[in-house]
């Protein structure tokens, strides 16, 4: 069977491990963000390094839409045949309240936090080195309830915790997925595994072409975010239909060739776009996050393997949180101290350089504390006040068994619940980074 031929369900396996490369994948485009934070910084901390490493070091945005493209990848993994054939209000509802579980308390924590930041510098007569655009009750409400980011054009100082609204994006993109799903459901049944990969470039193109222009226009973060998840689950409808035969394709090691040709086109893509003096192009380089995605699912060696080890798999399961603390608690702070005595802390001073280069695992650390005191264990609590209803499961069609990415193990054709909520901060951004 080549990777063209449609997969019968039935012939699905019964229990899918983790695709630990996509968890490690996600402790990359988080940092990506971090260091993208501080790329000014570094810039005059260590000019002939970060001048080599610049196209990557600015581009750190990009995990951003890095990030929307997991996350299509592992709802439609998850829940595409469960939520494909009809909409029903007690699974749609169970879907939704599982998302708010996976990335509402972490989320409110840090909202606080940024809050108390924010609204006490003044207060002690501190400078504020990123004041919000709002910092008011309305404001406060509409991040509170994850929806500040859905009738604005732009997102620049809109959140307390700057990189905060791609969270607000996310859970637009949660909100519209029941209905995508319907659609990948059919398309799943209907459409080649090549032909998924075309379509899931061509609905980048949008995305090519506006984002060329400029990365901050007007509700483009919209078309990131559609584009994004639209394509990650697309590419995850594609690692449905071939990873029960892998073995059988006459070429093994296609995934491989794949993951690396993909690397070096998204690596080359900013280098050749910075060296011709346009780095507005750069976000080309996102039409290879599909591609990336499928062969580090496939894959059983080189980069797949790498990330796939343990430091990179718990990295990844931290992420989320790492996201998120790493502006409030991590440079924030420090660029205030900066701003307070500017003679004493320059960029270039023994001082800053050592924190500047400690602030990837600064984050790394506040990011562990977040998950390891308030994501994880919201979560699981979160999750057991879901309770079903019973007369809609009795007519709920039998759950078809499914690829199960984050460790979730299948069961008789249904998910171990404990197995979810342990593994559930695995495969895909769920929540997300995004840059300022």
């Amino acid at each position: 069977m080549t990777a063209q031929q449609p997969v019968a369900l039935s012939r699905l396996p019964r229990r899918i491990p983790e695709i630990r490369p996509l968890t490690g994948l996600r402790i990359v485009a988080a940092l990506l963000v971090v260091v993208f934070h501080i790329r000014g910084n570094l810039r005059a901390a260590f000019p002939d390094v970060a001048e080599a490493f610049w196209p990557i070091l600015d581009s750190g945005l990009l995990g951003v839409d890095l990030f929307f493209a997991l996350s299509g990848f592992v709802l439609t993994i998850n829940y595409v045949d469960a939520a494909g054939v009809r909409l029903a209000r007690s699974r749609t509802a169970r879907f939704l309240w599982a998302r708010i579980a996976r990335i509402w308390p972490a989320y409110a924590v840090t909202l606080l936090i940024a809050g108390i930041w924010h609204a006490g510098l003044p207060v002690v007569g501190w400078e504020d080195p990123v004041p919000p655009e709002d910092l008011s009750a309305m404001s406060f409400l509409r991040q509170f309830f994850l929806v500040v980011l859905w009738d604005e054009p732009g997102y620049d100082r809109l959140t307390w915790n700057g990189p905060a609204w791609s969270v607000s994006a996310e859970a637009l993109a949660y909100l519209a997925f029941p209905v995508l799903a319907l659609l990948l459901f059919r398309l799943d049944r209907a459409v080649r595994a090549r032909t998924l990969i075309w379509l899931g470039l061509a609905v980048l193109v949008p995305l090519m072409i506006l984002g060329s222009i400029s990365l901050y226009g007007p509700y483009l973060w919209l078309i990131r975010l559609a584009g994004g998840f639209v394509a990650g689950s697309l590419a995850a409808l594609v690692v449905r239909k071939v990873w029960a035969h892998i073995d059988e394709h006459p070429h093994r090691s296609w995934p491989t060739v794949l993951t690396w040709v993909s690397v070096v086109g998204v690596v080359g893509t900013l280098y050749l776009t910075y060296g011709i003096d346009r780095p507005a192009a750069r976000i080309l380089a996102v039409l290879f996050f599909p591609l990336l995605l499928i062969g580090l699912s496939l894959s059983r060696s080189g980069l797949s393997r790498l990330l796939a080890t343990e430091p990179f798999v718990f990295g990844g399961r931290i992420s989320y949180s790492v996201y998120l603390t790493h502006m409030v608690l991590v440079i924030e702070p420090f660029w205030a101290l900066q701003t307070r005595w500017p003679g004493s802390l320059p960029d270039d001073s023994l001082v800053a350089r050592s924190y500047f280069i400690a602030v990837p695992v600064l984050a790394c650390l506040t990011g562990w504390l977040l998950w390891r005191f308030v994501e994880e264990p919201a979560q699981r609590k979160m999750r057991t006040m879901v309770v079903d209803v019973p007369a809609e499961d009795a007519e709920r069609a039998p759950e078809l068994p499914t690829l199960q990415p984050a460790g979730d193990t299948v069961v008789g054709g249904r998910v171990d619940p404990q197995a979810v909520a342990a593994a559930d901060g695995g495969v895909g951004l769920d929540r997300a980074p995004a840059a300022r």
